[in-house]
């Protein structure tokens, strides 16, 4: 068993992973696409821990029955509860399956993962069944990640940054209800976006300049509970202060600017 003491947080991330390599294992990688938070952090340097996981699935490919049938075996096996137990992770227990979406467009699955000191982690793997939006690449996730949990090499289909870019300024957008999320990733999203990068598909202006004047409707006291609480010890004393969550607004607009007219 692996003595390190691990967060709440990472501990959530350590399911999210060994979720993945279990199912890469038993679906083809051109039928599903790692998207959302998750693959902002496995694979795009963000320093922001996500408490759900988001795929893109073909349902040409992977139809609500096979989905359910694919992941319900990968939470129940033996063998990844013991894989889960030697993070100190006793159990993953699924919940309301009754009221939890399973419909051609969205298949929602909650767990609560249980860890051997009883505390109980609440996280969900959402799938949608909608297509992919975007360039899809197969890629390892971040070795420096896997090499702190002391976890062996695995690819995964994810969205490649210019996708990613797009389909965040696309949430901000059209949220019913704003996420500080969105404007912090666009804000560790824009060092490595260029101009040059490959535009999986065009936004709207309109779209563009809706997400723009979002980001000053989120205040801070948001941001430091659903963002700064997400970071680790080092990063939440880099960014926990108004004065900063000023400065990411500021510059994730400068960046909207530059994309729209990059876009022109």
């Amino acid at each position: 068993m692996d003595d390190t003491i691990y967060t709440h947080r990472q501990t959530v991330e350590i399911f999210h992973i060994e979720f993945l390599r279990q199912f890469s294992g038993k679906v083809d990688a051109s039928y599903y696409a790692l998207k959302g938070g998750v693959n902002l952090r496995l694979f795009l340097q963000s320093v922001r821990y996500s408490e759900d996981m988001d795929i893109d699935v073909n349902r040409e490919r992977v139809s609500v029955d096979k989905l359910k049938k694919i992941v319900m075996g990968i939470l129940v096996a033996p063998g990844f509860m013991s894989i889960l137990k030697t993070f100190a992770i006793d159990s993953s227990v699924l919940l309301d399956m009754e009221t939890a979406k399973q419909t051609q467009i969205t298949q929602r699955f909650k767990i609560h993962l249980k860890t051997q000191s009883g505390i109980d982690l609440p996280t969900k793997i959402e799938f949608s069944g909608r297509g992919f939006m975007g360039n899809v690449v197969i890629e390892q996730v971040k070795q420096q990640i896997l090499r702190f949990y002391k976890m062996p090499s695995m690819v995964v289909p994810h969205y490649e940054v210019s996708s990613a870019v797009a389909q965040k300024i696309n949430v901000l957008a059209k949220r019913t209800e704003l996420q500080a999320r969105d404007i912090f990733d666009l804000y560790l999203l824009s060092s490595q976006y260029s101009d040059k990068s490959d535009k999986a598909f065009k936004l709207k202006e309109e779209t563009i300049k809706t997400a723009h004047e979002n980001i000053f409707r989120v205040g801070y006291v948001q941001f430091r509970d659903t963002v700064v609480n997400y970071l680790g010890p080092e990063d939440q004393k880099i960014y926990d202060s108004e004065r900063i969550w000023d400065e990411i607004q500021l510059k994730t607009a400068n960046f909207l600017e530059e994309y729209k007219n990059g876009s022109n």
